[in-house]
């Protein structure tokens, strides 16, 4: 048998060393190739420590990556367990039914009198028949009270149309209507309320005959921010285009329920404190509440927030329509609740230019936070009670 040649039997020799060899990159010149060395000999492997290093970090990597989803996974379970209890909690035992677009919103009345107080709930108040009881159950007295609760608040029916200010305005009246209700209303609003009951007093002004502001969002605000903000200059969003954007938030916060380790009814809505409520609306204050937030980006109530061409085109003519010359009593807080995007003193100044603009204006400064109603309501009814007199004087 011919013995190989040179090329051969280096061929032979690779070949017959190559089961027990790795693979190793080294450079050679102006090429790359690999080289095999066997175990022990030649180029030397990966260092050992170094392997094991890499190989710890990689165990202890996915050792992190199925605690923390198992942990997930029993977070999510839980917090479902406890949305479902709390949603079977709900009964509906404040107010009445109407139809309104074929849907159920709710309307609480009470008191009698010659003077109609509507009571108009900030963005995201969860049951403002519970929420504004502290106050209204100080006015029963004095006068007959109206609490609307917006589709997606309370009691009333999710809701999963538009959601801009003329549409929300004109379903109240529409409520109101279908109770006989009646105006001149005199509108009690309570923060971003005032949006509302500015648009209802300016396109309705018949049925407007006074406006109390519960610490309410005014035009100026949005000048008065530390980056100021133009709405003229704001771009129309996509409603179904807005909510989509959100579903990985929408996954982590309300399906797994990462909103529960944020929130606390009881340390957000100080009207879970008032000894005016009992305790079973207060169980059901903070069963509506977990209900409404964790209902997603594409809760009636968080679409209110969605700047579609329509709400927008609201927004822009409400900043830029003169202030409705009615009678108007402001309660202002002290003005921390928008500490993130303005100064308190801001708040505070731009509701007494407001008032100093009014034919008949008047303002209380209290010393408290954003829900005044529910933190002061003995000096807010006092306020309200002198105001429905003054009215009363005038022969309005």
């Amino acid at each position: 048998m011919k013995a190989p040649s040179g090329d051969l039997l280096w061929q032979h020799r690779f070949n017959s060393r190559l089961t027990n060899c790795k693979p190793r990159l080294v450079e050679s010149g102006r090429f790359f190739i690999y080289r095999y060395g066997i175990r022990g000999k030649g180029i030397p492997d990966m260092n050992s420590r170094s392997r094991k290093v890499l190989i710890t970090i990689s165990k202890l990597f996915l050792a992190i990556i199925l605690t923390a989803a198992a942990s997930l996974a029993g977070f999510r379970s839980y917090h479902q367990a406890r949305l479902r209890a709390e949603r079977a909690a709900i009964r509906h035992i404040a107010g009445q039914y109407v139809e309104v677009g074929g849907q159920r919103m709710n309307v609480y009345t009470a008191g009698s009198g010659v003077r109609t107080l509507v009571f108009l709930a900030g963005y995201g108040t969860p049951s403002p028949v519970f929420d504004f009881k502290p106050l209204y159950s100080r006015l029963t007295d004095h006068c007959r009270i109206a609490v609307i609760e917006k589709f997606g608040y309370g009691y009333s029916d999710e809701y999963a149309g538009e959601r801009a200010v003329d549409i929300v305005v004109d379903e109240a009246r529409e409520a109101l209507s279908r109770l006989d209700i009646t105006g001149p209303f005199i509108l009690a609003a309570h923060s971003a309320g005032g949006i509302e009951a500015l648009w209802w007093a300016e396109h309705y002004p018949d049925e407007v005959e006074g406006i109390i502001g519960l610490d309410s969002s005014i035009p100026a605000q949005y000048t008065a921010y530390r980056v100021p903000q133009d709405p003229d200059a704001w771009e129309a969003q996509d409603m179904d285009e807005a909510v989509s954007a959100m579903a990985v938030y929408d996954f982590f916060m309300y399906d797994i329920g990462l909103i529960r380790l944020l929130m606390n009814p009881d340390k957000m809505l100080p009207a879970l404190s008032s000894n005016v409520l009992t305790e079973t609306e207060k169980e059901q204050y903070r069963a509506i509440a977990y209900d409404m937030y964790c209902r997603g980006s594409g809760a009636a109530f968080q679409r209110e927030t969605i700047m579609t061409s329509r709400q927008l085109a609201d927004l822009r003519e409400y900043c830029s329509s003169p202030v409705p010359d009615v009678p108007t009593l402001f309660f202002v807080s002290d003005g921390r609740v928008m500490e993130r995007v303005m100064e308190p003193a801001d708040w505070i100044r731009i509701h007494t230019e407001y008032i100093s603009g009014l034919t008949n204006g008047s303002i209380v400064y209290l010393d408290c936070g954003h829900f005044v109603h529910a933190e002061r309501p003995a000096e807010t009814a006092s306020g309200i009670i002198s105001f429905i007199e003054s009215l009363d004087l005038q022969g309005g």
